[in-house]
C-alpha cells in the first residue's frame, strides 16, 4: 500500500507523461510545489515499489504496474472531481482539491458504487 505522498506522485508523473515526452525530476518537483531534492526522495520511494524506473539523474519511466496503478488513481481522482464539482456544484479548484483528498480514502467498494452513480447520472 503506499503512502498518500506516494500515490499523488505516482499521479503527477503520470499526469506529466501524458502531456510529455519525458519526465524530470525538476518537473515532478515544479508540478508537486517542492524542492528538487524533495522530489527525486518521492520518486526514490516509487522506484523502490518497482513502479518507476530511472537512471541516476535521468528522466522518469513508469513501470507498466506504475501506469496501471496511476491510471487507477487518476481515474478515481477525475470520478471523484466530477461529482463534487459537476453533480454538488463544488466550485472547481475546491472540488479539485477534496478530490484529491477522498481519493487516499475511500474503499474500491465505495470508488465502485459512486462509478455506478455516475453512470447512471449519464
Amino acid at each position: 500500500m503506499l503512502s498518500v505522498r506516494a500515490t499523488d506522485y505516482l499521479e503527477t508523473i503520470y499526469l506529466l507523461s501524458l502531456r510529455h515526452d519525458t519526465v524530470g525530476i525538476s518537473q515532478v518537483a515544479a508540478q508537486r510545489d517542492v524542492t528538487i531534492p524533495t522530489a527525486r526522495s518521492g520518486v526514490i520511494r516509487l522506484k523502490r515499489n518497482g513502479l518507476v524506473r530511472q537512471e541516476r539523474y535521468g528522466k522518469v519511466v513508469l513501470t507498466e504496474e506504475g501506469r496501471l496503478q496511476a491510471a487507477e488513481i487518476y481515474r478515481t481522482h477525475t470520478l471523484l472531481f466530477r461529482f463534487l464539482h459537476d453533480t454538488l456544484g463544488v466550485e472547481r479548484e475546491r472540488a479539485d482539491t477534496e478530490a484529491c483528498r477522498l481519493e487516499h480514502d475511500l474503499s474500491a467498494d465505495t470508488v465502485a458504487r459512486l462509478v455506478e452513480f455516475m453512470e447512471k447520472d449519464r
